[in-house]
């Protein structure tokens, strides 16, 4: 009796906890939302980090537009989602797809290493450019660009997921904001965005 009642609390406290981090992702995610529509305060910002062939990679260098999207690769269902999403895009855009890198960036730099975003990425598309770096690193490029992220220890279990935001972000060669993408919102209009922003 005691056993399921312990139980009954520990499924409890676990559902309580999931809704906790449901809802404050879903807070910070409107509420940077908010910030960009109401022009209050605009993410953005260059970044040096490694890249999946453990390179570095500086987003000043480039000279490119940017799609930037972050997440991390034990997520279970929204960065699948969205990186399918992403290399949609890169395949509509053709030969104009050379003028933008489309960026994973990883909010799980514990977990996340250079050879395990590699074949993460090259899962979806081999021109996805997947970036991490040490946890002060992420944090300032998070920082930067108003992402929200917090890791969520599993009940009863040693492993961990992100809960975090999800958007994909579109920036200039200058790491400027540009505009930012819904959930789900459909990849042709991504691509009419990035198509008119290269045809001037």
């Amino acid at each position: 009796m005691i056993r399921k009642i312990l139980l009954l609390n520990l499924i409890l406290i676990f559902i309580i906890v999931s809704i906790y981090f449901f809802i404050n992702k879903d807070y910070y995610q409107n509420n940077l939302v908010q910030q960009i529509e109401n022009q209050d305060s605009l993410p953005g910002g260059h970044f040096v980090l490694n890249n999946q062939n453990n390179k570095i990679f500086d987003s000043a260098s480039s000279e490119k537009l940017m799609l930037i999207y972050f997440g991390f690769t034990y997520c279970p269902d929204v960065c699948p989602t969205t990186l399918i999403k992403m290399a949609d895009i890169i395949d509509k855009l053709g030969e104009d797809s050379k003028k933008v890198n489309s960026i994973f960036i990883t909010v799980d730099p514990e977990r996340d290493t250079p050879n395990i975003i590699l074949n993460y990425v090259n899962a979806f598309h081999s021109d996805i450019i997947g970036l991490t770096g040490t946890k002060a690193e992420i944090d300032k490029v998070a920082q930067d660009w108003g992402v929200y992220y917090e890791k969520e220890v599993l009940e009863g279990e040693e492993e961990y997921t992100v809960n975090h935001l999800d958007i994909i972000f579109l920036a200039n060669a200058n790491g400027e904001f540009v505009d930012y993408f819904p959930p789900k919102i459909q990849s042709a209009l991504i691509v009419e965005k990035i198509k008119n922003i290269i045809n001037g």
